[in-house]
């Protein structure tokens, strides 16, 4: 009976307004521009719509972990029947071992002035293909995994991306998360490439962090922070294995430790701002110089723990998002990053870089935009320029489970010699099934 009344409560305006369009229609005194508004108004109902559809769906995912826990609690009244446990039992791990999957796909073809034969140059390929599986554990915790496959030159791949178990309702609030994840820097780094705004990600986070941004096994807690303005005040810290990210070691034993706050208020009725902050410490591992047999010199890099802590990385990021009438919307997007390291593994002791990206939906179809980077780069000291690049954008938006990119961008390398470079970009995403990815 709940569920026909919500059916009812969700359609009756788009009911309502049909209803007036035919009318309207009949008596034949509806004008042109009546008729646009009346459109506009219908897909503004038709996005109230999806987004009331994604309450229902967060709304169900807890209703069955409540009734999880009250199976469970029922379970231990009836624990003094073994003679009807066991096939209850059987029936009940048969029904809850249903888990979200989804899949995510990622097609691209790039054209580039550059004649190396570099990954993806000049080609159409799958850029990613992520199939997803996650559930509800227990009324306590969750289990996500994103597994994802490339068809990349050398030979396809396939790994592990994201992989980690969620428990929440622990003590003070906190929440902690254990297993591999896409660490919590700012913002584009949590992107996977078919949530991104762009073809590529920025510069900077590909310098810093590697081509798709860092995610490293580890342990993560997070929790809101009270406070006296009564905003959402979000910190995270994180402990990563060392294996990933440029900037860093490489090696497993020595850590990354990352700590992330962020916080969210609205200027206007209108408008949101969202600012964060990112901190990391690491391990540097410099290459150490040795005495051979031979009168010669070899150079090692041991794990042992030269330059503890040696590399810090800080980030600022700012998002603001612009609500406008008939359901357009303005975001701008920044993010930048300096670091304070020794040149003795890479040549630059103080690279720094940001992103500034602004995107325009115009319509419930399409959006277009543009974003700037600009990078002083780890590997490039000296007599240089900064890599610059300017990527304009438009996304047709076929629904919310398939968009296509179509992306130009310009590129001027740090190194004064090194050629500047033109390349296209052409993008289908795709998504079918659950795609939720409730680490954002």
């Amino acid at each position: 009976m709940k569920k026909n009344l919500f059916i009812i409560f969700l359609f009756f305006p788009l009911w309502l307004i049909n209803g007036a369009v035919l009318a309207a229609a009949e008596a034949g005194a509806v004008s042109s521009s009546e008729f646009a508004r009346l459109d506009q108004r219908v897909g503004v109902l038709q996005a109230a719509v999806r987004d009331l559809k994604i309450t229902v769906e967060n709304q169900n995912e807890v209703i069955r972990a409540q009734h999880l826990r009250i199976e469970m609690l029922e379970g231990d009244n009836e624990a003094a029947q073994p003679e009807a446990a066991g096939p209850v039992a059987t029936a009940g791990i048969a029904q809850k071992f249903n888990p979200e999957i989804g899949v995510a796909g990622t097609v691209q073809a790039k054209l580039t002035e550059n004649s190396g034969d570099g990954e993806g140059n000049d080609t159409i390929a799958l850029k990613e293909l992520e199939l997803n599986f996650a559930q509800v554990v227990d009324p306590y915790s969750r289990l996500d995994a994103i597994i994802a496959f490339n068809d990349n030159l050398e030979e396809q791949n396939v790994d592990i991306e994201e992989a980690y178990y969620t428990r929440w309702g622990l003590p003070l609030g906190f929440t902690a998360q254990i297993g591999k994840f896409r660490s919590k820097i700012g913002k584009q780094n949590l992107m996977h490439v078919h949530q991104l705004p762009t073809a590529d990600y920025p510069l900077v986070i590909q310098d810093f962090f590697g081509e798709e941004g860092l995610a490293a096994s580890g342990v993560r807690l997070q929790n809101m922070i009270p406070n006296p303005w009564d905003i959402p005040f979000e910190i995270t810290g994180e402990v990563l294995r060392g294996n990933n990210g440029t900037s860093f070691s490489g090696i497993s034993r020595r850590p990354i430790f990352n700590l992330h706050a962020k916080t969210y208020f609205e200027p206007s009725d209108d408008t949101g701002l969202e600012l964060g902050w990112t901190t990391l410490f690491g391990d540097e591992n410099p290459p150490v110089t040795i005495d051979g047999d031979d009168e010669t010199t070899v150079q090692v890099t041991r794990a042992g723990g030269q330059d503890r802590f040696g590399v810090k990385v800080y980030g600022a990021d700012a998002t603001l998002t612009w609500n406008l009438p008939e359901g357009k919307k303005v975001q701008w997007q920044n993010e930048l990053y300096f670091q304070n390291r020794t040149d003795r593994v890479h040549a630059n002791k103080r690279p720094w870089g940001f992103y500034s990206l602004v995107d325009y939906r115009f319509s419930p179809k399409f959006s277009a935009g543009i974003r700037f980077d600009s990078l002083e780069p780890l590997d490039v000291a000296g007599q240089h320029r900064r890599s610059t690049q300017i990527s304009p954008y438009i996304i047709f938006w076929q629904s919310e489970f398939a968009d296509f990119k179509l992306q130009y961008s310009h590129l001027d390398p740090a190194l004064s010699d090194a050629k500047s470079d033109d390349m296209i970009f052409v993008t289908a995403d795709f998504l079918i099934g659950q795609h939720k990815h409730p680490v954002q």
